[in-house]
């Protein structure tokens, strides 16, 4: 389940001082910021500051913005405040800041007077607010709309969504088992700086414990899992091996979460020689995504916090490989080998069959053949440029129709909105994208952008 974003709500207003005399406006104004906070209500957790007029009020939002760890700060004007104010609140602070530019008239109607003036006119302050933002370093998002404009809303949920995001990175953890792919440098990390930078706190796990558990599930529960999947998909597969993987992937669900584990990866390898085991753990790291624990294969950190980051904002993820290029149709085939998200299949279209990549001391493990479900796809790699330097790579297509060919492994053909398929793998690699990527159906682009800017990270839409 996504968590919710805890939205500090900063409303303010100079009303009354040594020369501006608009006490009288101070109910109205304090039930224009309630209504302000009630709205936010339906998008997250909000931490109400009040209206708030002076310093001593802004420090003391500040510290009840601080208390509460609030993900993102929405600073508001009714009316032009001075730039101290917010200056007060958000320099004793350090979570995102949204400036929202709104106001609740479309225009100043001929018999309108000051009281509707001052209700409505914040942008008078805006420039302080915003050149405080930026002459103290502070990344903050804008958006400029009518107050109950829906687009403006749709902009203003983009935000919070991205600040969600950002709270789960902070208290994620992500299994590693065993090690990366040898060699495979796109997936070499520093795990300290992807705590500092991103947020996951990585935790290596012993292949033992899972090898241990697999002999500890009961088998009631391997017959009751094994019935529901040959009831949900069609099993092309020897049954003592499907057996054998249905077994493994309850050891792989029971450890991860007995552990508190958000998102998990493992040298899929490392159990093919254990006669405890003895086979590949495609179909349960399928399983794990399809029941909410994102799943990268091959050790890959970075495409399974990316998948987490995705699945918090669409509701399910899968990994994607780079495979054939198809000049003819302007795509390209993504894929990985038995490995991927049933979920997001073809819907009545999903075989569990046997891998043909990976024989183990018992043979072929089972995997997953399917074509994903058309539509719009968002993908994103989480790469580092450096020591400390993380960047996404985001872009955004279709995935077409695509008859799933015989290669025991979910599969799909990927066009870009604009670019010619050539351009697109240019401009892809160029970028520095890594032979996995996250994915997940929609359109993300915008909620990406804003948890960049939050992380303090570089981003390239392709």
């Amino acid at each position: 389940m996504a968590v919710k974003a805890k939205i500090g709500v900063l409303v303010m207003a100079l009303l009354e001082d040594d020369y501006n005399k608009t006490a009288h406006m101070r109910p109205a104004a304090t039930a224009a910021a309630q209504e302000i906070a009630d709205t936010f209500a339906q998008w997250g957790e909000v931490v109400h500051a009040g209206l708030v007029e002076e310093e001593s009020q802004a420090a003391a939002a500040a510290r009840l913005f601080n208390a509460a760890d609030v993900d993102l700060i929405v600073a508001m004007e009714l009316a032009y405040t001075k730039g101290l104010v917010p200056a007060r609140a958000l320099l004793d602070t350090t979570a995102p800041v949204l400036v929202w530019n709104a106001q609740k008239i479309r225009r100043l109607a001929e018999d309108d007077g000051f009281d509707v003036v001052m209700l409505n006119s914040g942008m008078a302050g805006m420039p302080e607010l915003t050149a405080v933002l930026l002459r103290t370093d502070r990344e903050f998002a804008l958006v400029t709309s009518l107050f109950d404009d829906p687009d403006g809303q749709r902009r203003v949920r983009e935000v919070i969504a991205a600040a969600a995001v950002r709270r789960r990175l902070k208290d994620a953890r992500v299994a590693l088992v065993g090690h990366h792919f040898e060699g495979m440098t796109d997936l070499m990390f520093d795990g300290l700086s992807m705590r500092q930078e991103i947020g996951p706190v990585v935790w290596p796990v012993e292949p033992e414990k899972f090898a241990v558990r697999f002999g500890e599930i009961p088998q009631a529960d391997v017959d009751e899992l094994m019935a529901a999947e040959r009831a949900k998909y069609t099993v092309e597969m020897e049954p003592a091996l499907f057996e054998r993987s249905v077994r493994f992937a309850l050891a792989l669900e029971s450890v991860t979460r007995e552990q508190g584990f958000d998102a998990f990866t493992a040298f899929d390898q490392v159990w093919l020689t254990d006669p405890r085991v003895g086979l590949i753990p495609s179909y349960g790291t399928g399983r794990l995504c399809e029941i909410g624990i994102p799943a990268a294969p091959e050790g890959d950190v970075n495409t399974a916090v990316a998948q987490l980051i995705l699945q918090e904002l669409a509701g399910q993820a899968t990994t994607l490989e780079n495979y054939v290029v198809d000049y003819d149709s302007q795509a390209v085939m993504f894929s990985h080998d038995g490995h991927g998200n049933p979920a997001l299949a073809t819907p009545g279209a999903v075989k569990v069959k046997h891998s043909i990549y990976y024989s183990g001391v018992h043979g072929f493990g089972a995997g997953f053949e399917y074509a994903y479900e058309p539509g719009p796809i968002t993908n994103l790699a989480l790469i580092t440029t450096g020591y400390g330097q993380w960047r996404f790579v985001i872009s955004e297509g279709e995935l077409l129709p695509f008859p799933p060919r015989s290669i025991s492994a979910p599969q799909t053909l990927f066009r870009h909105d604009t670019l010619d398929i050539a351009a697109w793998c240019d401009a892809w690699l160029r970028a520095g994208a890594t032979h996995h990527m996250g994915a997940a159906r929609g359109r993300w682009t915008p909620q990406l952008l804003h948890l960049a800017r939050m992380l303090g990270i570089e981003a390239v839409v392709v």
